[in-house]
């Protein structure tokens, strides 16, 4: 403890006046009694040089009311150890659901791990450190405020599950830092990524909970409806091997608890494949792919779902800039009797009936606005080349393309700077040139054909290349997780969502469309209103979660974001550690002082109007009126 005003102190000086004014009153005071007979013998003894103090309650009331005004005008401060705050990021993204291997496969999953490590490092916590929990999928607290209380932060952990979404722990840090509105004292972190090789002081532990495994996984699904035949429908898969190791998987599509197709393939190390799934005629609606592999260590990964339609082709549009170009794209289209398509000028077409158009052309310029496009760069001049074409698996184009072919074309050798994927390349005096590129940003679909399709209209390789991209841009992608999910046809008032998980929440429709964005569980969600019903589903491909056996860290150690190293591991914590001075917190006392010396006041004064009313004067008789009082003073 320390005075912020020690001058004040001299007050103490005085308790010698206290002492001077009772010893002085205690010789003033008389009382008026009726004899002095019984007093005769004090009257005869000789008085003392030197008296003793009398004391009552009241003098120490005084004395503690004097000691309490001068502590109180020192200003004293308490000097307490300072309540750490503590940061808890717990780990929630999909991976952390990975089962690890043991006895009939019945292993704890990595999140159920970090749950532990977290309640026994609750359990060791210091009674004042308040904690912060927050979790990475979605970024959310589970606490409104940082708190003590063991008992709520344990339910706020219990109750933590974990999501079919991808966890960024550089995240979940900067927002907890913004709850906190300061530097943390303490970072612990639950999670399944490798500790960061930094070493350093505590102030950041880490806890890895997850292990390397095999896993197969669902990275895309797209449904292919008719093309060239009505009956043409299928169902393109993208799995990817995320193991050391060659693994099988079987890959199953069903509707209503009916098998629909089947397929089968074998995985290189680390492969990505497309693999097509021909649907019945009578396949339509809601198709549930299942994938199934021997060494799996993820489960959220397996499945997925896309809603498969059989409805007429989008409308193309055909927007040519030379005659070659013209002459030889009309014939591939004419060729497919159930493709309507329209022949259009370069100035821009007007709205085409059906929706927006799908536009094939050979200048950028012509392809703007449209819903979904394939451009042709042709070289100039164009000039035959013959070369080993290479194409990617993992996309749904090259799902019907032989992986090498030797194909003859008029390349664009050209280097190529936009973005995309690289579905065919063209390997050329040792180089790889690419052919055919697909991008999709935001629901848009563009094909890149960097050939000219007049030089031989009739090879196989380039008509394979351009009817599979036509099917592709034609397609429709499963809905992935991580944005809201938007169901229509509803009236004004409340809606009931049925989440794949077997909860249910309520939203509220407004303008006939309701919009859910709480969906953290991969599947079929439904939304429910009287006889109104919608399903909409919500895929998980995350390449990232799905890689188990090297896990990318998503933390950051930028000194300006988070400026405290690696510490130890909890395993090896020591203790809370000494906290400096500057780890102090003062609190003031002066408020406790005077609210003291108030009551002591107050009882000062109650006992001071008890004494009298017990103590009153003595009444004197008649007689003794006449004579006069005797006086005695009264003397300790």
């Amino acid at each position: 403890m320390t005075f912020l005003a020690p001058g004040a102190l001299i007050w103490l000086a005085s308790i010698p006046v206290l002492l001077w004014l009772w010893r002085l009153a205690s010789t003033r005071r008389q009382s008026l009694i009726p004899s002095l007979i019984p007093f005769e013998h004090l009257l005869r003894r000789a008085p003392k040089r030197r008296s003793r103090l009398v004391v009552t309650l009241l003098f120490w009331l005084q004395l503690a009311a004097l000691l309490g005004l001068t502590a109180a005008l020192a200003r004293p401060v308490l000097m307490r150890p300072r309540a750490r705050t503590v940061l808890v990021l717990l780990d929630t993204s999909a991976s952390m659901g990975a089962r690890a291997p043991g006895l009939f496969g019945g292993g704890a999953t990595a999140f159920e791990r970090a749950q532990r490590a977290l309640l026994s490092r609750l359990a060791r916590k210091s009674p004042a450190d308040q904690w912060l929990v927050v979790t990475t999928a979605p970024v959310a607290s589970l606490t409104p405020q940082p708190t003590s209380d063991a008992a709520t932060l344990r339910q706020a952990i219990e109750r933590a599950r974990v999501a079919h979404l991808g966890g960024n722990l550089a995240t979940a840090a900067h927002i907890g830092r913004m709850l906190l509105a300061a530097e943390p004292d303490r970072t612990l972190v639950a999670t399944d990524e490798a500790r960061p090789a930094e070493q350093g002081n505590d102030r950041l532990q880490w806890a890895t909970v997850g292990a390397p495994a095999p896993n197969a996984a669902l990275v895309g699904l797209d449904a292919q409806g008719p093309l060239c035949r009505a009956a043409e429908a299928s169902v393109v898969a993208t799995v990817q091997n995320f193991s050391d190791e060659e693994a099988g998987a079987t890959l199953t599509a069903s509707q209503g608890g009916r098998r629909l197709a089947e397929t089968a393939a074998a995985f290189a190390p680390g492969e990505r494949q497309s693999l097509a799934l021909a649907l019945p005629d009578d396949a339509a609606g809601w198709v549930e792919i299942a994938l199934a592999a021997k060494r799996d260590g993820l489960e959220a990964d397996n499945r997925a779902w896309i809603n498969l339609f059989r409805g007429a082709t989008a409308p193309i549009a055909l927007r040519p800039h030379t005659a070659a170009f013209k002459e030889t794209l009309s014939s591939w289209l004419g060729a497919c009797e159930t493709l309507t398509w329209t022949m259009e000028d370069g100035n821009g077409p007007p709205a085409a009936p059906g929706g927006e158009p799908l536009v094939i052309t050979d200048r950028w310029d012509a392809a703007q606005g449209a819903a979904a496009s394939m451009v042709f760069e042709p070289p100039s001049p164009s000039r035959p080349l013959l070369s080993r074409w290479v194409v990617a698996s993992g996309h749904p184009i090259g799902s019907y393309l032989a992986p090498v072919e030797t194909a003859s074309a008029a390349l664009n050798l050209s280097p190529w700077t936009g973005s995309g994927v690289v579905v065919v390349a063209a390997l050329v005096n040792g180089r790889k040139v690419p052919v055919v590129v697909a991008d999709e940003r935001e629901g848009l679909r563009t094909v890149v054909m960097r050939l000219d399709p007049s030089h031989d209209p009739g090879s196989t390789p380039v008509l394979l290349a351009f009817f599979n991209s036509l099917r592709w841009l034609m397609g429709t992608s499963a809905d992935t997780m991580g944005g809201p999910l938007s169901a229509g046809g509803f009236l004004p008032g409340r809606v009931t969502v049925r989440r794949p998980d077997g909860s249910s929440d309520q939203v509220d429709s407004s303008s006939g469309t309701v919009s859910y964005d709480a969906a953290t569980a991969a599947g079929l969600y439904r939304f429910l209103q009287g006889a109104t019903e919608v399903s909409v589903a919500a895929n998980f491909f995350d390449p990232v979660e799905s890689n188990l056996l090297h896990r990318a860290s998503t933390w950051r150690t930028n000194r300006d974001r988070f400026p405290f190293p690696i510490g130890q591991e909890w395993e090896k914590e020591s203790g809370p550690g000494t906290i400096s001075s500057a780890g102090r917190t003062a609190q003031p006392l002066s408020r406790a002082l005077m609210l003291a010396m108030l009551v002591v006041l107050l009882i000062e004064w109650w006992r001071y109007t008890e004494k009298r009313d017990h103590f009153p004067f003595p009444t004197l008789t008649r007689q003794e009126k006449r004579s006069g009082p005797t006086t005695l003073a009264a003397r300790p």
